[in-house]
């Protein structure tokens, strides 16, 4: 129970070895980074502008040490003074008055040292901070992270500059506090009818305590209430709860919340400690996707497609939603408002699963306090990426402390469905398999802590997409409504589309002379990602805006037109894949946001939380019950024949009566469907639509072509989508 914080003025400085000192110091912010407080040392202070952020390179490479100064504070009898962090990056040694109290490497693991014994009147506290883990010095890429459990993307990704962070990134303080229960722990499990559960609690008591109470209160009203004598050391109860009510992912019913309060008393029952989390009741599986068991391979026997399918309560559901990365560059500078102001976006689009990327950080509190709240689900992947992970014992060894911690804080969310061994571990450029040590560990760690939760070593399996990530593959000469038609993946859970951003980030982050038209030779291009992040003209591809657009005659245009295909893409892809279920069970794009002003980029959110056309179209495509229609490919020739199919997609609870839908072709009417019933959870499929592509009046010039599907009496389910005809 914390009783005060003191306030202290932390400094910063570095130095070039280990034992030596810093020449100066300089002001200090906790929650940031080592980065951040050198802004004053720069030439050019707006780093995100060209290739500014290249004047931080020298910080990876030297020592740093914080430092603050304090008083002994007046202590009652039971109280005590901690030092506090929920994180410090990355390897670190924490002394106080000269004497060494912790060593560690890795960055998730909460530091909580009890300083009271070692008090001196005045007391001088530092943090030293090792450099930047590299296993190699040769060039700079994600491989040199291959040694250390610090997130790869940080070395430089085809959407994140080469900048790796240093410092104290989470809430850190010295804490007056007493302290009499600690390690408090919860585990249930659920009866066949999913109405009660056993509730078990473990912790630890410290000496003092003479009583423990533990009540669960479930929206302000006390559902159940136990007392018991307890002794200092540890203790377990178990309590029964009837009648309880379920979590519930977004869109599927309400995520209820029960708040667990663990209080200890002294020998005159009076309250000295109190304890809070947070449960949330529900049943998870990963389970095999429908129609895979078809694909028998004959024998010898080998295993079939890997399960998933995530089933929530006994209900099997189609997965929306998309990949989150680092909502900053510095993890220090993420905000409560941040993290609220991006997650209610991706709640608005009717998102109800976000896979937490394995090259990014685990994230702080509130975005899982957050998704917990409003039924949000997280698979939540190990700080694991691209990267092939040794067998050694001291890579092991870090690695099980911190995914321990990892598992132990993040695990107790009811909105935590499913474990990952991290991203792409084994594709050709990882390298690693089944028997990998490091997956391995992760996976029991996983089963020990946490069996309800499921745990798949890496994304993808085979089976699930990871690609295509272009509205127009050159290589195939198709576009995305082709990949999409022959895709087979029982999950898309990464597929993307890129678009440049806004015409006034570019303006802020491209010098004037090189704005229009972008060259592939200007640098500030190509660091910000529009050219040579991936494929050559990859992540602008302005070739592939004029193809379907035309030429642009300036910035803004080329931005509308791009942002244009960007959403029609990214809507064939959401409904694309909600129209295979349930072969097909997920569809996640890639990505959601961006940690800087990226030129263009995949993402459907831009620094810092401006949302792209495509968030509209989005939502279209991931309305619970809607008209749809897949379509052949997305530019046509007058007078082609086009034929497409229609689709009822209903994912909602509930079953939806049968109906009339009318089709539209620039207003003229071409067609009718009268169809059934539509079950709960299921599609429905049409008949095939086909007509004679319409002459244009105007020559050579592309105009689009309206499809209008309209459902009588539901207009909520209506569709509109527009295919452009060249003349």
């Amino acid at each position: 129970m914390i009783q005060a914080k003191l306030n202290t003025n932390w400094e910063l400085g570095f130095h070039t070895e280990k034992d030596s000192l810093p020449l100066e110091w300089n002001p200090a912010s906790f929650p940031g980074a080592v980065q951040l407080d050198m802004l004053h040392t720069l030439e050019e202070p707006d780093w995100t502008r060209s290739d500014g952020f290249r004047q931080f390179r020298w910080m990876e490479d030297v020592w740093w040490t914080y430092k603050t100064s304090f008083n002994r504070p007046s202590l009652s009898g039971s109280e005590r003074l901690f030092f506090s962090s929920k994180g410090i990056d990355y390897a670190f040694i924490i002394s106080l008055n000269g004497r060494v109290l912790l060593q560690q490497e890795g960055m998730f693991r909460h530091v909580d040292l009890d300083l009271t014994t070692r008090l001196e009147e005045k007391n001088d506290l530092r943090i030293q901070i090792a450099p930047v883990p590299k296993s190699h010095h040769e060039g700079d890429d994600r491989s040199q992270a291959n040694r250390a459990f610090k997130p790869a993307v940080s070395y430089g990704w085809d959407w994140h500059p080469r900048l790796v962070p240093l410092g104290v990134w989470d809430e850190t303080s010295l804490e007056i506090r007493r302290d009499f229960i600690h390690e408090v722990r919860t585990r249930y499990s659920l009866d066949d009818s999913l109405e009660s559960a056993d509730l078990t609690i473990t912790g630890r008591a410290s000496s003092g305590v003479q009583s423990l109470s533990v009540r669960a209160e479930f929206k302000g009203m006390t559902v159940h209430l136990k007392e018991f004598e307890q002794e200092a050391g540890e203790f377990r109860e178990s309590i029964k709860l009837e009648d309880i009510k379920l979590w519930w992912p977004a869109g599927l019913g309400e995520p209820d919340l029960y708040e667990l309060v663990v209080s200890a008393f002294d020998a005159e029952h009076h309250l000295i400690d109190e304890q809070r989390s947070t449960i949330g009741f529900r049943k998870i599986r990963l389970v095999r996707n429908t129609g895979t068991e078809q694909e028998d391979p004959g024998f010898p026997k080998s295993r079939l497609l890997p399960p998933i399918t995530l089933e929530i309560n006994n209900r099997k559901i189609f997965a929306q939603g998309s990949n989150w990365v680092n909502p900053e560059v510095f993890p220090g500078m993420i905000s409560d408002d941040r993290y609220r102001e991006l997650l209610e976006l991706a709640t608005g689009i009717g998102f109800n699963i976000l896979r937490v990327w394995g090259g990014g950080i685990v994230n702080k509190d509130f975005f899982h306090e957050w998704c917990d709240r409003n039924g949000m689900m997280v698979w939540q992947e190990f700080p694991l990426a691209c990267n092939d992970y040794p067998d050694d014992d001291s890579y092991l060894f870090v690695l099980k402390s911190e995914s321990r911690a990892i598992i132990e804080r993040v695990g107790q969310h009811p909105s935590t469905v499913l474990w990952s061994g991290g991203n792409e571990l084994f594709n050709s450029w990882s390298g690693m398999d089944d028997q990998s040590l490091p997956l391995r560990w992760l996976n029991s760690i996983c089963l020990e802590l946490t069996p309800e939760i499921p745990f798949i070593p890496t994304s993808p399996l085979e089976g699930i997409g990871h690609g295509h990530y272009l509205f127009y593959d050159p290589l195939s000469n198709e576009d995305i409504c082709q990949i999409m038609a022959r895709s087979n993946h029982t999950a898309l859970t990464e597929y993307g589309v890129p678009s440049p951003s806004d015409a006034e980030i570019i303006r802020r982050i491209i010098p004037q002379e090189e704005i229009f038209p972008p060259s592939p030779d200007s640098m500030a291009w190509i660091v910000h990602h529009a050219f040579k992040s991936w494929q050559d003209d990859t992540w602008l591809c302005p070739e592939v805006i004029e193809k379907y657009c035309g030429k642009s005659r300036n910035l803004e245009e080329m931005v509308e037109r791009g942002q244009k295909l960007q959403a029609a893409g990214y809507r064939f892809i959401f409904e694309g894949a909600r129209q295979k279920w349930p072969y097909c069970s997920m569809a996640i794009n890639w990505c959601f946001n961006e940690p800087w002003p990226a030129a263009a980029n995949n993402s459907i959110v831009q620094y810092p939380a401006l949302p792209k056309p495509a968030c509209d179209s989005i939502r279209e495509a991931c309305r619970p019950v809607m008209a749809s229609a897949s379509f052949p490919k997305y530019q046509w020739q007058a007078g082609e024949i086009l034929k497409f199919d229609l689709f009822i997609l209903n994912h909602s609870c509930t079953d939806t009566p049968a109906g009339k839908m009318t089709i539209t072709v620039n207003g003229v009417e071409i067609r009718t469907w009268e169809f059934e019933e539509v079950k709960g959870n299921t599609v429905l499929k049409g008949p095939q639509v086909e007509f004679l592509v319409p002459t244009q009046d105007r020559d050579q010039v592309i105009a689009d072509m309206v499809i209008a599907l309209k459902v009588q009496g539901h207009p909520e389910w209506d569709s509109i989508y527009e295919l452009p005809i060249e003349a």
